[in-house]
Order: C-alpha cells, then sequence, then structure tokens
C-alpha cells in the first residue's frame, strides 16, 4: 500500500484535533516552532542585497576552448514555442561553437513534433532533433539522453526550456562569465514575456526568488542549479553522474550533488532569455507544488560535509516555498469544532489559538520577506504590489501539500506545465472553497479567540486570492500570441 498523500493527512489531523485536542498540540506546537525557522530564513535572503560578491578578474579568452551543447527536453510542446526558442539560438552572435539538441520524448502527436524536426534540419547540421518512445523519468530521463549524444567537443551543457526565447548575445555572455574562475555551473535568472503588461506582478512574485534568495546565496558561494538558462560544465556533470530522475526538482538535486563534489557555481544577474508563464492557476498551482515537494524532497542531501554557511544558504534556497499551513489548518478546523460543541474546551481553546498563531506566521513567513525586498529594491507600482501580494498568498496552500507530501516520502509525480493557450483551464479546485466554507463556519462559533478568529480568516482568504490571481492568467494569456 502506498503511503497517505497530504489530503489523506490533513484529515486525519483534523479528526484528532476534533476528538482529542490534546493530542494535537504537541503536533501544532512543532510546526509553529518550524514554521518560525522557516519564517527566519526567509527573512534572512533578503538581507545583505546592496552588497555585491567579488568578481574574479577576467582570464584571457585563450585560457578554454568553449564549445556549447545546447539541451532542449521537450514532450507535447506546442511547435510554434519550440520554433521561437530554436529562431533564437539559430541568431546567436560573435559567440563558441554550439549545438542545439532536441530531444523531444513520449509526445504521442506527431503533428508536434514532425514540424520542430524539419525546423532542425532547415536550421542546418548543429541543429540535431530526436524523437524517443518509452523515455522514463521526465525531464531528467530526456536530458541523459541529450547528455549521451553530445558532441566529443562539447566542454558545457546548456539547459534552455522549450518556450524561453534566448537574447542574440546570451552564449557569447555565458563564454564571458565562464571565462571569470573555475565555476563549474552558471546560472542566470529566470524571467518572462509581457512582464511589463498584465504579467507584470505574477513575474515580480516569481522573480523575488532570484532578487533575494540567488543573490544571497552567490554572496556564500552556494547557487543552485534552477532548470533553465543553467550553464553547467560537461565534465562536472558526467562526473555527478548526469541527471537524477528521483527528484521533482532535478535542476536543484543536481545543483547540490554538483555542491557536494566539491564544485562551485555562480548566479549571473542578468536577464538573457524570457518564457512563459503558467497559462492557468492549476499550472501555477502545480509548479508550485512541484518546487515545494521536490526541494525539500532534495532538502534531506543537504547536511553533513560541506561549510556551514554553504549549507545554511543551500537549505535556504530549498525551503523558499516551503509552508506548513496545512497542520495549522487541520487542528484550527478540528479544535474548532471539539470548541463548539463543548468538547475538552480548555484544550481545544488552546489549540484553536496556537493554531491562529501559526497561520499567522505562516503568511508573514510567505509575504513579509517579499515586501521588504521590494521595498529595498524600489518600490513597484501599487497594481504591481498588489498582484505579486495576492499570488504569493494564494499559492500558500499548493506549498503547502508540496510541503507535507515531501515529509511524508510522496512528492507525486512530474508534471509539466502546459504552454498551449487553447489547453488553459479556468477550473477551481474543490479544496479551497470547501477551505473558504470552513473559515466561515469557524467565525461563527461563539467566544472564539482572537487568534483562531484571524486564523479562519486567513483559512478562507486564499479561494478569493486564488481567483484574483486566475483573472491575471487569464489577462495575460490573452496577451499572447494564439500559438503560445
Amino acid at each position: 500500500m502506498s503511503p497517505p498523500d497530504g489530503r489523506c493527512a490533513f484529515l486525519g489531523l483534523m479528526a484528532l484535533a476534533m476528538l482529542l485536542p490534546t493530542l494535537a498540540l504537541p503536533v501544532v506546537a512543532m510546526a509553529i516552532l518550524l514554521q518560525a525557522m522557516l519564517g527566519a530564513l526567509n527573512l534572512h535572503a533578503g538581507f545583505g542585497l546592496k552588497r555585491r560578491a567579488p568578481e574574479a578578474a577576467p582570464r584571457p579568452a585563450a585560457s578554454q576552448r568553449l564549445h556549447f551543447s545546447v539541451h532542449l527536453a521537450t514532450h507535447s510542446e506546442p511547435s510554434a514555442v519550440v520554433a521561437r526558442t530554436l529562431h533564437a539560438f539559430a541568431r546567436q552572435d560573435d559567440c563558441p561553437e554550439f549545438e542545439v539538441i532536441v530531444l523531444d520524448n513520449n509526445t504521442a502527436d506527431p503533428a508536434l513534433w514532425r514540424p520542430v524536426e524539419t525546423l532542425c534540419h532547415a536550421l542546418g547540421p548543429a541543429f540535431r532533433f530526436y524523437h524517443e518512445e518509452g523515455v522514463t523519468g521526465a525531464k531528467a530521463g530526456a536530458l541523459n539522453i541529450a547528455l549521451a549524444r553530445t558532441s566529443p567537443a562539447a566542454t558545457h551543457v546548456v539547459v534552455v526550456d522549450a518556450d524561453y526565447e534566448v537574447t542574440p548575445d546570451f552564449l557569447a555572455i555565458a563564454a564571458q562569465e565562464l571565462q571569470r574562475g573555475g565555476d563549474a555551473f552558471v546560472q542566470f535568472p529566470q524571467a518572462y514575456h509581457g512582464d511589463a503588461g498584465p504579467a507584470q506582478g505574477l513575474s515580480l512574485e516569481l522573480a523575488d526568488y532570484f532578487l533575494r534568495h540567488a543573490r544571497q546565496a552567490n554572496l556564500a558561494g552556494a547557487m543552485l542549479l534552477t532548470g533553465t538558462l543553467s550553464v553547467i560544465s560537461r565534465p562536472a556533470l558526467e562526473t555527478v553522474g548526469g541527471w537524477s530522475a528521483r527528484s521533482l526538482t532535478e535542476d536543484a538535486e543536481l545543483g547540490l550533488r554538483l555542491h557536494r563534489m566539491g564544485y562551485r557555481g555562480r548566479f549571473v544577474d542578468r536577464i538573457v532569455g524570457r518564457g512563459l508563464l503558467p497559462l492557468d492557476l492549476g499550472g501555477l498551482s502545480l509548479q508550485r507544488y512541484r518546487w515545494a515537494a521536490g526541494n525539500i524532497d532534495t532538502a534531506r542531501g543537504v547536511f553533513g560535509g560541506l561549510p556551514g554557511r554553504t549549507t545554511l544558504q543551500l537549505f535556504a534556497q530549498l525551503t523558499a516555498w516551503t509552508n506548513l499551513a496545512l497542520p495549522c489548518t487541520a487542528t484550527l478546523i478540528g479544535g474548532g469544532a471539539a470548541l463548539a460543541l463543548g468538547h475538552h474546551v480548555e484544550a481545544s481553546r488552546l489549540l484553536v489559538t496556537l493554531s491562529g498563531i501559526g497561520l499567522v506566521l505562516v503568511y508573514l513567513s510567505a509575504c513579509l520577506p517579499m515586501v521588504l525586498g521590494m521595498v529595498a529594491r524600489g518600490r513597484p507600482s501599487v497594481r504591481a504590489f498588489g498582484v505579486a501580494l495576492t499570488a504569493r498568498a494564494a499559492m500558500i496552500l499548493p506549498s503547502a501539500l508540496g510541503t507535507v507530501d515531501a515529509l511524508m516520502g510522496r512528492p507525486g509525480s512530474f508534471q509539466r506545465t502546459a504552454k498551449d493557450v487553447s489547453q488553459a483551464s479556468d477550473a477551481v479546485g474543490p479544496m479551497l472553497p470547501a477551505l473558504a466554507l470552513c473559515g466561515g463556519v469557524l467565525l461563527a462559533i461563539p467566544h472564539l479567540p482572537a487568534a483562531a478568529a484571524l486564523g479562519a480568516v486567513l483559512v478562507a482568504l486564499p479561494y478569493p486570492l486564488s481567483l484574483a490571481t486566475r483573472r491575471r492568467l487569464v489577462a495575460y494569456r490573452s496577451a499572447l500570441p494564439a500559438t503560445a
């Protein structure tokens, strides 16, 4: 029998809090303690943002002859989206030699991958296309196949998602950065199309990771990989065994293994490409779940054998999307039911008070560091600020589900984020309105402690915030070309 997922654990804890609130008290107390620690780490990632990591003196260009192998792993991607990515590489200027390997895996519809194959042939021998069936390990499995087919001359592997259009100087900039010193990899920030329009606030929320966590990790020499716009030494990648299919976040997991083997990387704070945001609320939630679950699963390997400062920064990056809202919400609802029924009144009152405090800590941990970081960097427009804050709070629930699933040893399976506008859906899962209803019922309990009442509001809050975020995503995809 497979272990239960976070939703089952949620219902079980809620039942325990309702029937035996005294036994649920240690659970919520532990959740509060851990959430306070996570909040402190998240807040710490905003310190020292104005400082710059010391830059190594550039080496002569002849110190290393570079040859890039660009790897695009695709699965059921719209051919027009992949075509724009390939054309962007065809326009690279004043850069070292390079090849582009497109590894299409398990795409059932030939109408999606045949045009990409034709385009690769038209772009010349530097562009190679492979279609493979029966590939296991999702993106990591496809990238390992591409690695095995890389030219012997290649010195570095460049990983780019299928929807990213890079700037004409991307590979030239990557070459310049690699000549600065002995970095096994360099990581550029992710950015998105339309971030000056409907997507401005959403892209601002996602950019917060790079503006705080990545910059802070770079100061400590502890940067991880983030999956696209990554440039990795081929010998280092092969030495650590390539990509692991065991993690939902194969990028961060690889970055951790590189660090543990003594390799170091660097964050280059320069936008060199833009991709697509998730096109609907389900896609955004799925992405956030994957980041939280995969990174928590990876974090198990952080401790031991690394310097303390490096360990701290690696752990801070891996827990950037983590929160413990689920146990606090379960004990609040269960304890509230016990209180309403007059069952173990004193223990129930204490339980709902602590649960409310825990939920306040969750929201502060997720939102306050981002707000302070925005203020430190210069205030964005009120509208963009509001959209970013709304999206961050709306994503607390999928992050919480991912956190609990990973802690229980079942982080789920890899699922790609859809990039086809015609396939976007505006459906909202049943858990959000159910929690909103529970929050409203809790507020109706007589003599509810103030902390519990505030917690009840926070239980209900993700539903309206998710609806507001959905509206922004609808506006975003409406502004995209129909082929996106």
